[in-house]
């Protein structure tokens, strides 16, 4: 779901070395949320996740999260993986019963079926988002997953009524900020170019559905939409907005040219200002949170398999790293004036011997670093990490290969580091195919939590 670019943009300026601290307001977590730093991981409800791995490590965690996905017209999207389209609310129950707020990331419109199902990721995206037979399906897909999430009892199945998160299409802002902007394919679907989402079109009024009927036909038109359903149905439900690294036509997260992080930061999160995370009109809620995604496979997986580099340097000397990073972030958080959640962290680590990028323990930096420096991610807006492998092959959490308690010989690379070499020497007793290194390091942490306040 990542997309790599090298579009330069005029931003294109040297920054400071060290991440800027952010508005207090910024980084304030919202009603329901726990009033800690948090912490979360991918979970299916199953052994390997919610009903088994995450109870059974003792580890506090905070959230947990599974994909809501497959299509709104396809037959096979996340109504009927349950029957009365229960699964969010069976999700969400049991998450709450051991103690984690559910997240539920809404990846639907890239899936269904429309008009362009063989065009590129970018141009399916806002080809569907402007198709009006599949938008109508789509924002009844929405107000069903509103009504499970909800307080009220629709269709005879009472709601869950507790804190949720939703997370909404995971990169389709990125390309429809692209879009405006000129940087990426607007596919005849752009009435202007500028920072602006009313400059995209998307079907709202002309999808024929009353409940959204008042929004126009725009990229932020939709954005209220999703807001005003969730307000019809949902009030107790988290959405949160997506910010990718790449949205700006400059990629963050793996381009090594120098450039104002602070001010791509800026035009991304002011994009998103204008989509329903600040501004909204009256009698419609706005955004309560803004996601971000690092990367959606480890870095040893890009490195060795896909033949890329996208390793930060953990020692923030060379370009891409993680203080540059969190300028983009705090400068996000700052201009939103809403708390960042990083989702979909690789889970892997260069400590553990079992990590040796081979196929399910492939090597990252991304959780070391994290974890030795949440005070860091607080002052640019984090409040909480959500770990999770975004494709086959990457490194997981649970014993996902099957092959127990590895320990293979040790090895020292350059590999995400400006310093000396790192070596992965330690030897792990557990059967997670990362070494054990989240259960680890989120049980030492939330030892002593850090307060958001």
């Amino acid at each position: 779901m990542r997309r790599l670019l090298m579009v330069l943009s005029a931003a294109l300026l040297a920054a400071g070395a060290s991440p800027a601290v952010v508005d207090r307001a910024a980084a304030s977590p919202r009603a329901g949320l726990p009033r800690h730093f948090g912490i979360g991981v991918s979970a299916e409800p199953d052994a390997t996740g919610l009903y088994g791995w995450m109870p059974k490590t003792r580890v506090p965690f905070d959230y947990a999260y599974t994909y809501l996905a497959a299509g709104v017209n396809t037959g096979n999207g996340w109504q009927t993986w349950n029957t009365n389209a229960e699964y969010p609310l069976l999700y969400a129950r049991g998450a709450r019963k051991r103690g984690y707020v559910p997240v539920f990331p809404y990846y639907m419109l890239l899936q269904s079926t429309g008009s362009c199902d063989a065009c590129p990721e970018a141009q399916r995206d806002l080809t569907n988002l402007n198709t009006p037979s599949l938008t109508a399906a789509y924002y009844r897909d929405f107000a069903m997953l509103m009504k499970r999430l909800g307080p009220k009892t629709y269709g005879g199945v009472a709601g869950f009524g507790g804190t949720a998160i939703v997370h909404v299409e995971p990169d389709l802002s990125g390309y429809a900020e692209q879009a405006v902007l000129g940087v990426g394919g607007c596919f005849g679907f752009c009435a202007g170019t500028g920072n602006n989402p009313s400059y995209l079109k998307a079907s709202v009024k002309s999808s024929g559905v009353n409940a959204v009927a008042g929004y126009p036909n725009t990229y932020r038109g939709f954005n209220l939409a999703l807001l005003h359903l969730r307000d019809l149905y949902a009030p107790n439900v988290l959405l949160a907005f997506h910010v990718s690294g790449w949205t700006t036509g400059y990629d963050i997260d793996s381009q090594t040219q120098a450039a104002n992080a602070a001010a791509l930061g800026k035009e991304a999160g002011t994009f998103a200002a204008r989509s329903g995370v600040g501004d909204s009109p009256a009698g419609t809620s706005t955004y309560d949170l803004v996601f971000n995604d690092v990367a959606d496979r480890d870095a040893g997986y890009y490195q060795h398999v896909l033949h890329q580099d996208v390793w930060w340097d953990r020692r923030n000397q060379t370009l891409p790293n993680f203080h540059r990073w969190e300028r983009y972030i705090g400068a996000i958080t700052t201009r939103t004036q809403r708390p960042a959640m990083i989702w979909q962290i690789p889970l892997s680590n260069q400590h553990f011997r079992t990590e040796n990028n081979t196929d399910g323990h492939y090597q990252d930096n991304r959780a070391e670093y994290f974890f030795h420096h949440i005070p860091e991610l607080k002052n640019v807006g984090v409040i909480a990490l959500l770990f999770g492998a975004g494709n086959a092959g990457s490194t997981v959490n649970f014993n996902g290969k099957g092959d127990g308690v590895t320990n293979p010989a040790s090895f020292c690379t350059h590999d995400g580091t400006s310093g000396a070499a790192i070596c992965n020497t330690a030897k792990s007793a557990y059967a997670d195919d990362d070494g054990g290194y989240l259960r680890i390091q989120a049980r030492a942490y939330y030892r002593n939590p850090v307060p958001l306040r």
